[in-house]
């Protein structure tokens, strides 16, 4: 676009005109009076309100016969700019201060014109914004062929800022003004609605039309995003027509989240943490829906997700949905040992989770209200990392936790379940230290001095002796 000084407009041609050769010779028709000109009708009277063409350039007469110039031209609501040797402008941009005739609150200060091949400014009408391709950009003009930049109307007008939800177009206030297509506009804008910020910076994305995109989602690169009927790419959570819950991100990643991502939960999902700032990791399907209620086994490790969604760590006591086995209907932490569940009687199930690995497997050492127990959980089989219940590898389990003597005993005997006949009888074994059953052992010393025997099992032959046992096992 090409910048030039202001050009104030002039509703008389008395400024001197020095057309020189610009005419043909045809006395009869053009005709300078005191430094301006008009046009002699064949019948001698001046030419009025019109346009007259000489040479291929078209000029105006005004109503006193006049040549009209450095104006801009009213002519039945099509505007034309005439130059200052009254040449009409075609193919080109002008600055222009506005004349008081447009009677809004842009009078006197200058706007951008263009002026297309027939002469007439571009223009916005019947209150629909119109699109113009000048070059390569796209520009709205409003219904005086004024440029319009900022946010602008669906009528092709300038939005104020306080209003900036009724704008469909946004066009660069900085640069030359065309309206951003393709491509997307962090506008700091007011908004009293939203208690965190006032003056919030939002996104907003435009189409190839120009238009920015409304109550829709848009899948832009290799991102899903979600406009609000007011256009604001939608951040942070957001729940669905269905209920499900979904994160958007925030700040310039504003985008549907996939796969692991961490956020504090809003405040419908966990006011608590939502009040503190807590942040939990979430999982979520190449739909954003995020994993809830169930555990779920991700790039070969298995993580646990409550009904939040929020990733569930540390060591967790589990109950299960009758209707469906795989679905968490409940869970407690693990504080003090007599949170966890005892004998096989109680189907409740021990899991020992963590955020780098998940379910964890195998032997693992835990801390409990200050004292450090031996716990085994399934590397193999169903449910895979529930804590084990039974003998195991020569030690006794419950719900997972070793069981032991106590500390500076040696030996004890420990009450556990034997099976017979397919039913679990109470038994009493015997245990070191570290929770190794003592099988087959006779006159084992306990650290007071009392005596033991035991069967293959490990199992109690008699209570504890005084003196060693003389009988044949």
């Amino acid at each position: 676009m090409k910048k030039t000084t202001y050009c104030y407009a002039v509703l008389t041609a008395s400024a001197a005109l020095a057309l020189g050769s610009a005419f043909t010779a045809f006395a009869a028709e053009w005709k300078e009076i005191d430094g301006s000109w008009v046009y002699v009708e064949n019948n001698g009277n001046y030419a009025t309100d019109t346009w007259k063409e000489d040479n291929g350039v078209n000029y105006y007469l005004g109503s006193n016969g006049f040549m009209v110039t450095d104006t801009l031209l009213n002519l039945n609501e099509n505007f034309y700019y005439v130059r200052s040797n009254g040449a009409m402008l075609t193919n080109s941009w002008r600055q222009i201060q506005n004349p008081e005739w447009q009677g809004d609150d842009l009078v006197d200060e200058a706007s951008w014109y263009y002026f297309g091949a027939n002469g007439r400014a571009f223009t916005s009408k019947e209150g629909k914004a119109e699109i113009y391709n000048i070059g390569d950009k796209k520009y709205v003009f409003d219904q005086y062929g004024r440029m319009v930049t900022g946010w602008i109307s669906e009528t092709g007008e300038r939005v104020e800022e306080d209003n900036w939800q009724e704008g469909i177009y946004y066009a660069d206030e900085e640069g030359d003004g065309d309206i951003v297509v393709n491509a997307w506009v962090y506008a700091t804008v007011t908004d009293d609605d939203n208690e965190d910020d006032s003056n919030p910076t939002y996104h907003f994305y435009f189409n190839s039309n120009g238009k920015k995109a409304i109550s829709t989602d848009k899948t832009l690169g290799d991102h899903k995003y979600l406009f609000d009927e007011r256009g604001v790419a939608v951040s942070g959570w957001h729940q669905d027509s269905d209920g499900d819950w979904k994160f958007y991100g925030g700040g310039e990643d504003c985008y549907l989240h996939t796969g692991w991502f961490q956020a504090v939960p809003h405040e419908q999902m966990n006011s608590g943490a939502n009040a503190d700032g807590t942040s939990y990791y979430y999982y979520a399907g190449s739909n954003g829906k995020i994993t809830e209620s169930q555990f779920k086994t991700i790039d070969g490790k298995t993580y646990a997700f409550n009904s939040n969604g929020e990733m569930i760590t540390g060591l967790k006591v589990f109950t299960f949905s009758e209707e469906n086995s795989k679905e968490i209907a409940g869970y407690t932490s693990v504080d003090y040992l007599d949170n966890l569940p005892s004998g096989p009687s109680d189907t409740r199930e021990v899991y020992y989770l963590t955020s780098d690995s998940g379910v964890k497997t195998g032997t693992q050492s835990i801390g409990i209200d200050g004292t450090t127990y031996t716990f085994s959980f399934k590397s193999n089989g169903a449910p895979k990392g529930a804590g084990i219940t039974g003998i195991d590898g020569g030690y006794i389990y419950d719900h997972g936790r070793r069981l032991t003597a106590e500390e500076g005993t040696k030996y004890q005997p420990v009450s556990w379940y034997q099976n017979v006949n397919g039913n679990e009888v109470s038994a009493e074994y015997l245990l070191a230290e570290n929770g190794a059953i003592q099988k087959n052992k006779k006159n084992i010393k306990d650290q007071d001095g009392y005596y033991y025997c035991t069967d293959k099992n490990g199992i109690l032959l008699h209570d504890a002796l005084g003196d060693k046992c003389t009988e044949k096992h």
